[in-house]
């Protein structure tokens, strides 16, 4: 044999083998070794990665001698040889215009005839394309806010993204206030700055390309309210009152006076031609004003005005005064009434008047001005007066001392650099009221009297706040011992608890902040005797009725009536009565049916509700109060019941209490049948499953002496003479059999239906089984 080691390719080539038979004979044999080159794949990585759009060469180059066949696959398909779209080359498989769907796993295939040698390489073929970006439109974001700009591109694999501002050529991510996500492409601006306006680019770069593009993003700036002065004018002038803003873009100014609803428009105000609203605008600083303009000013002009800044990202709001000058006016206080003094008491006169700027106040007495100076020179005494305030509010202090020159007519002058204007107020003296002018009385009963007052007649003085009544039985002489009775002014005017068939006499006096004025004598007045009470008050609310006429009631089976309290005539009512009847009209006339019986009602209630009526029925309803001496004449109404579902009418209605409780007692037991069967059926517990169970037993018992069950021995002589079992030692104590007693011989039972078989054996138990 021969042997080589590492062959190589000029050791090929004829070998002769030479040997020699019995050592005398030679043989020899020739070789012809012929050497080749495996099959190596040289270039043919395993993961490649052409570019979309252009010509790609997958390469496979393989070496060997002799040199092999290659052929390409694509998945199990072979390429096709003559197809355009691929070209085969020494050193690979050229792909013309890659596309994604040349995306898979290629096989290149070396294949040897002459010495069989077949090897493949599979290639995994990812077809890779560049970035393609879309076109960003300009993007707006609002200052001091956080804001998200978003870029979006494709491509394979999926590209990373880059920022860029361009007047700084800055990359974003490495900034403070900035962060991009380098997967998402999205940008975050945190608390967004004026200098953040400006152009920006987007770059998005994978192993197949880079793109970018560039978007506008604008910093929208809140508006801002900078300026609002606050304006004073004159009457009948003109005034401007200017707002000036800022903001990007430049606000939309207004103006709205807060005592309206709506703003005021640009231009001329329709509905006012004396204002006019202005704008001025100016871009590139960002600026904006408003110019409101009120020509021939008025009082009515005079407040606060509303300055409104808006853009896009928002609105401000400031208030600005506009005040309107004027001279001195008394237009709210011109009709002030008189002031009123007694006794020596100051009268104090107020001076109120409306101005801008405020006024400067002086009084006149007699065209004789009321100041330090002329206290001084002695005409007009400081006794008699005192001021307190010169502006814009002033009080005079007047001191009479009854002397009828200081009751008359005060000047009040108000001044300002505008014009002045003046008051009159006149300091009267009051009195007591005149006498009243009469009396007349308008109900009288047992023990109360009603009285109407007029007034005294041409009373110009103090109002009068209240009348007090003086009265005296007739056998009392002296009024100083009779009895007073006072009421406000308006007040029901009466007097209570007197005494029947007593002759009283009255005297009447009007009283105001001055004091009681002189009596006036009244009539004397006989009070009636004790008599029935009067008749009561039905009480419907808004509804003055006749006896005819009828009342709608609101509801269909119940009624409530309610009452005042009658005059009781000089006895205590004791109680009320009630009665009330269906009313049944034929063509001819009306009559009364199913009348109730005299309901009475407790004096302490002055209602009562009428329960079980018929629906769209009439009713008459009578009232009656009782006294001692008797009933009062009734008062009556008329209703009928709305319409609706009345009662159910019972053929009986009455029940006996023992037909009641028959029935409660049925229904106690049905429950308890219920229960206790539901108990048997879900437990087997309760009465029906103790009764069950007892027959159970005695069905038992019954069996157990055919079966020989000592429990069940018979004590009988005529019954089956068995023996019973034996006690062992041992037994408890509460057994009856003493415990030394012998052993007896167990015996067992047997029993087969018939007949019974006895047998002795073992010694058993007190419990063992028989």
């Amino acid at each position: 044999m021969l042997v080589f080691t590492g062959l190589t390719e000029q050791q090929a080539g004829l070998y002769s083998c030479h040997a020699n038979y019995a050592n005398t004979e030679p043989l020899s044999a020739s070789v012809e070794v012929n050497t080749f080159d495996d099959v190596q794949f040289v270039d043919a990585p395993e993961n490649q990665f052409p570019i979309a759009g252009t010509n790609y060469k997958i390469r496979c180059e393989v070496r060997g001698d002799p040199y092999p066949y290659i052929d390409w696959y694509k998945g199990d398909e072979i390429i096709d040889e003559n197809s355009n779209k691929y070209i085969r080359q020494l050193e690979g498989l050229q792909i013309n215009n890659v596309t994604e769907a040349d995306d898979g796993t290629y096989k290149c295939s070396a294949l040897v005839p002459s010495t069989g040698v077949y090897k493949t390489r599979k290639i995994k073929v990812e077809v890779q394309v560049p970035p393609k970006i879309e076109t960003m439109k300009p993007v707006e974001v609002v200052e001091g806010e956080t804001a998200s700009v978003r870029c979006i591109a494709t491509g394979k694999p999926l590209p990373s993204y880059q920022w860029i501002k361009l007047d700084r050529s800055n990359d974003l991510s490495k900034t403070d206030r900035f962060q991009v996500n380098k997967k998402t492409g999205e940008l975050i601006m945190n608390r967004v700055e004026f200098g953040d306006d400006g152009m920006y680019k987007c770059v998005a770069a994978n192993s197949a390309g880079r793109v970018e593009t560039e978007v506008r993003i604008n910093v929208l700036v809140k508006p801002q309210i900078y300026e609002l002065v606050n304006v004073t004018a004159s009457m009948t002038n003109e005034t401007r009152i200017i707002c000036k803003t800022k903001g990007r873009p430049p606000p939309r100014v207004t103006f709205r006076k807060l005592s309206n609803r709506e703003p005021f428009i640009v231009g001329q105000q329709p509905d006012n031609n004396r204002i006019t609203l202005k704008q001025e605008t100016f871009a590139d600083a960002g600026e904006a004003f408003g110019t409101l303009v009120i020509t021939n000013l008025n009082r009515s002009d005079d407040g606060l005005y509303e300055c409104i800044a808006e853009n896009p990202t928002g609105k401000a709001y400031k208030n600005g005064h506009i005040t309107v000058q004027f001279k001195p006016t008394f237009n709210r206080t011109k009709d002030l009434p008189s002031v009123w003094t007694w006794e020596n008491r100051p009268g104090n006169l107020s001076c109120l008047p409306e101005a801008i700027p405020n006024a400067t106040i002086v009084w006149r007495w007699n065209q004789i001005e009321i100041s330090d100076e002329n206290f001084n020179m002695g005409r007009v005494s400081r006794n008699n007066f005192q001021v307190f305030g010169r502006g814009p509010q002033s009080f005079l202090i007047v001191k009479p001392y009854n002397e009828p020159r200081y009751y008359t007519f005060y000047e009040c002058v108000a001044r300002n650099p505008l014009g002045e204007a003046s008051i009159k107020i006149q300091l009267k003296q009051a009195f007591v009221p005149l006498p009243i002018g009469q009396v007349r009385t308008n109900i009288i009963t047992a023990t109360t009297i009603k009285f109407s007052i007029l007034p005294p007649s041409n009373y110009d003085g103090l109002p009068i706040r209240s009348y007090t009544v003086q009265f005296k039985p007739e056998k009392q002489p002296l009024w100083e011992k009779g009895f007073l009775h006072t009421w406000s002014n308006g007040a029901p005017y009466i007097i209570e608890n007197l005494v029947p068939e007593v002759t009283y006499h009255f005297r009447f006096a009007a009283r105001n902040d001055v004091g009681l004025g002189p009596w006036t004598n009244g009539p004397s007045i006989t009070m009636p005797r004790r008599s029935v009470p009067a008749e009561p008050t039905l009480l419907l609310p808004g509804v003055n009725l006749t006896y005819k006429q009828e009342l709608q009631a609101p509801y269909s089976n119940h009624f409530e009536i309610r009452w005042n309290v009658p005059a009781d005539n000089g006895e205590p009512i004791e109680y009320y009565l009630i009665r009330y009847c269906r009313i049944e009209r034929t063509e001819d006339e009306e009559r009364d049916i199913d009348c109730s019986e005299n309901i009475q009602q407790s004096v302490q209630y002055t209602s009562f509700p009428l329960d079980h009526l018929v629906p769209d029925t009439l009713y008459k309803v009578e009232l009656r109060a009782h006294n001692a001496i008797g009933d009062s004449t009734p008062a009556t109404l008329r209703f009928r019941t709305a319409r609706g579902i009345g009662p159910v009418p019972l053929e009986n209605p009455t029940m006996s209490s023992g037909l009641i409780i028959g029935i409660v007692v049925l229904a106690l037991v049905f429950i308890l049948i219920v229960v206790d069967l539901t108990c048997f059926l879900a437990n087997r517990t309760g009465a029906i499953a103790s009764c069950c169970e007892r027959i159970r037993k005695q069905k038992k018992d019954e069996e157990d002496p055919k079966l020989g069950s000592y429990k069940a021995a018979p004590a009988h002589p005529n019954t089956l003479n068995l023996p019973q079992p034996i006690k062992l030692a041992g037994t408890p104590a509460d057994e009856k059999e003493p415990l030394n007693q012998p052993l007896e011989k167990p015996v067992s039972v047997e029993y087969d239906g018939r007949q019974v078989y006895t047998k002795s054996g073992e010694i058993i138990g007190k419990h063992s089984a028989v």
